[in-house]
């Protein structure tokens, strides 16, 4: 996995903005491994794609995650700090799980990105979540109808567990607990995007004054442009 910086973070902020969930947070992963074929990716489990987004995020900006929310009592700002890594060692894929069903051998596998994509044109939520049990189960979707889907439920929910992150805030103006989904592929996204429009203007702002080319600024390190910046700035 490469690190997106320079030519490979404006690649990836431009068919990002092109690109809608759960294939953005694909695109990402496809810059930085040029190798992996998008069907390879897309195919991965849930928690599988989030640990590989949360370590490309360290290898790019670092291990720190700073986040926000708002307390659901008073609306008071709220901030967090975790770790890349330690995030990405909790989000271990499941193993598909067997079982015997009325005589009938069942299985199932935790969702991946293909799967919400295809939620997406869903004429209701409840439609979506059929959807993907259906798909996980392998099964059409017009047995979900049986007593059991309960069951099933539940096996989809201890499926993919770990490819969620949930966080319990305490407020320090008015004591109250909040709890936070913390979504990782919209996480790292947004941390691409102001990186990209960053180098954008660190782009616009040299070329304008020496007169070199985009990629003559984008081969540069981080370190020269801002040692050219600061001389401009002086």
């Amino acid at each position: 996995m490469h690190s997106l910086s320079g030519e490979r973070i404006l690649t990836a902020w431009e068919r990002g903005q092109a690109s809608r969930e759960p294939w953005r947070a694909l695109t990402l992963l496809a810059v930085a491994m040029p190798e992996e074929e998008m069907a390879e990716l897309a195919a991965m489990p849930l928690a599988e794609r989030n640990a590989m987004l949360l370590r490309l995020h360290a290898m790019t900006f670092g291990p720190r995650v700073d986040g926000f929310a708002a307390c659901a009592e008073c609306g008071e700002q709220l901030e967090f700090a975790m770790d890349a890594e330690d995030m990405a060692q909790t989000m271990r894929a499941a193993e598909p799980e067997t079982w015997m069903e009325a005589d009938r051998t069942m299985g199932m596998r935790p969702a991946d990105s293909s799967d919400l994509a295809a939620t997406m044109e869903a004429a209701s939520e409840e439609d979506a979540r059929s959807l993907l049990l259906a798909r996980t189960l392998g099964i059409e979707d017009t047995d979900l109808v049986r007593a059991n889907r309960a069951d099933w439920v539940d096996r989809f929910d201890r499926l993919n567990a770990s490819a969620e992150i949930r966080c319990v805030l305490p407020c320090a103006h008015c004591g109250a607990r909040t709890a936070v989904d913390f979504d990782v592929a919209g996480f790292v996204w947004r941390e691409i995007q102001v990186a990209a429009r960053r180098l954008l203007a660190e782009i616009h702002r040299l070329a304008s004054a020496y007169g070199w080319s985009e990629k003559a600024v984008v081969r540069m390190s981080a370190a020269r442009r801002a040692a050219y910046l600061e001389m401009l700035n002086a």
